[in-house]
């Protein structure tokens, strides 16, 4: 081990140098007492640096792979409320009774890495490279990303961030999240630390905690972002899940619109006010601030209850808003009934005109009522209006949902749809077909931004991939096909007195047919020939 590296970055330090040249970190900062010592070695592998992170689940290092020399992130798992570290040799032993409840959250912490590490093709989950058992404990390699935190980001920007702009970085985020809850993983800690931007500035969702880390009430240190974890987490007894992630992915739109920060869930409740002052309001779509306030709903059986939903709601959601301004709560309105009753003997024409007249006259009194919580009057309307009296209608955006990208990608070059599209990332989808596309931003509807791109994400289909049949098939030819439909091989060798060295005999644990996760672990029993000793 070289102990005259940096522990931030590993770069070479000058002898005697404490500052770094390269990151400015101040190597002469002591190491937590909880942690492993800097310069220690996992796996053989995985040299520790500084203390990234730390709460009642574990601790996060920087970290250098030492095989390819690249820089990592490495999660111990590593409780300091259920256990205790032997300083000399760095294992870490279960506090005295605490033994099943450490063998309990240690086996959800690895599960949950497993589980995360089959997102790995969802571009704004962070990437886990590895995982591994040591020092009787865990451990997970997440990839090392360069970025700064969403918080960060926000004030650097000058403290919040334009609704097409936010929305352009959260869509993607929206969509793994709902991919995540789908097959089980909740986040449960949302907020503007978590998220983080990338120098492309993209956003990346990473700090992946075990359930009892984010929830109060646990043998575990909570782990709860205030003003971001929903009410329900404050509870051990209470269900947590994708309503809770709704909560705080809200929560955390709002603070990159507003640069506020709502009030702890359990305050809420006597007081939902979100105290948005009504410069902000007026800069926001109505329906964005509907949206908002529904996902916010302090009590979860009146909240927004998945991502698909809140992706709806913040489309275009037809509802009202009453009494929204600085001083007034927002609350969940029903959705404003503009249905014309049938028939009735007239001719389908007049009720057609009649249905026109009555949404003409509903959107005004809606304006009215927007216009009128800020101090505006429906005369000021005009304003808003070009002053030409020459209609200027902007081009509006096709719905593409849904749509094969590779068509959508020929119109585009053919000039039959008058915009670029850019793929911000591919996701998997059970509803959306694989090569289709999921989402995308400006909504349909929407006029074309200026810069005349549409960013849309493309389904990878579902998440469910179907074991291919092995009669007759090499090994080498199999664990292509498994790797090429997301699947993880593994080589089992076996002798055998009827099948090649070399080619497939069976699947150990799983059927061909069987549908299994996407990133799922596949072992294959190959023939290894004729008295041949198995590995």
């Amino acid at each position: 081990m070289d102990s005259k590296l940096c522990a931030n970055c590993f770069a070479d330090l000058e002898a005697g140098s404490g500052q770094c040249p390269d990151c400015g970190w101040d190597n002469d900062k002591p190491q937590p007492e909880e942690a492993l010592d800097c310069y220690t070695v996992v796996a053989s592998r995985y040299q520790v640096g500084r203390v990234k992170a730390m709460n009642g689940e574990g601790i996060t290092y920087a970290a250098l792979d030492l095989t390819t020399r690249k820089l990592v992130e490495l999660r111990e798992f590593f409780p300091f409320s259920l256990a205790n570290r032997n300083k000399d040799d760095g294992t870490v032993t279960p506090v005295s009774g605490q033994e099943s409840t450490f063998d309990e959250y240690l086996d959800e912490f690895i599960t949950l890495v497993k589980n995360v590490s089959r997102l790995r093709e969802v571009t704004v989950v962070h990437s886990v490279l590895d995982l591994f058992e040591e020092n009787y404990t865990a451990y997970a390699v997440y990839e090392y990303v360069p970025s700064i935190t969403l918080r960060r980001y926000v004030e650097k920007v000058g403290g919040s961030v334009p609704w097409n702009t936010a929305n352009r970085l959260l869509q993607p985020v929206m969509s793994a999240l709902g991919l995540m809850n789908s097959l089980g993983i909740s986040h449960l800690g949302i907020s503007p630390d978590s998220l983080r931007v990338t120098q492309d500035e993209g956003l990346l969702i990473t700090d992946f905690c075990i359930k009892a880390a984010r929830r109060a009430g646990t043998a575990l240190e909570p782990d709860l972002a205030p003003g971001f974890a929903a009410l329900e987490q404050y509870s051990s007894k209470a269900p947590c899940g994708e309503i809770s992630d709704v909560y705080s992915f809200a929560a955390t739109l709002l603070f990159m619109l507003t640069g506020q920060v709502a009030l702890e869930a359990p305050r809420r409740l006597k007081d939902q006010r979100l105290m948005i002052s009504k410069e902000v309001l007026h800069a926001l779509p109505p329906f964005v601030v509907t949206a908002i306030a529904n996902a916010l709903q302090v009590r979860p059986d009146k909240r927004t209850t998945s991502f698909e939903r809140f992706k709806t709601e913040l489309a275009a959601a037809p509802t009202l808003v009453n009494e929204v301004d600085q001083t007034e709560a927002i609350r969940r309105i029903p959705p404003l009934d503009l249905s014309i009753p049938q028939g009735r003997g007239l001719p389908p024409f007049v009720w057609l005109i009649g249905s026109g007249i009555v949404t003409f006259v509903a959107l005004i009194i809606v304006a009215s009522l927007w216009l009128g919580e800020r101090g505006m009057s429906f005369g000021d309307l005009t304003q808003l209006l070009p002053e030409s009296g020459v209609s200027q209608v902007a081009e509006e955006v096709p719905n593409l949902v849904n749509e094969n990208y590779e068509e959508v990608l020929k119109k585009v070059e053919s000039g039959e749809y008058p915009f670029k599209v850019e793929v911000s990332a591919q996701e998997f989808n059970d509803t959306v077909a694989e090569g289709c596309i999921s989402s995308q931003n400006p909504f349909a509807g929407e006029p074309l931004p200026e810069d005349g791109t549409v960013t849309i994400t493309v389904s990878r289909g579902s998440a469910k991939r179907t074991l291919p049949e092995y009669d007759g098939v090499s090994y080498e030819s199999l664990q292509q096909v498994l790797s090429d439909n997301g699947f993880v091989p593994t080589r089992v060798d076996e002798a055998s007195e009827d099948v090649e060295a070399g080619y497939v005999l069976r699947y150990q644990d799983h059927q061909a047919g069987d549908s299994l996760d996407y990133g799922s672990t596949v072992t294959v029993v190959v023939s290894s020939g004729p008295g041949a000793t198995g590995e």
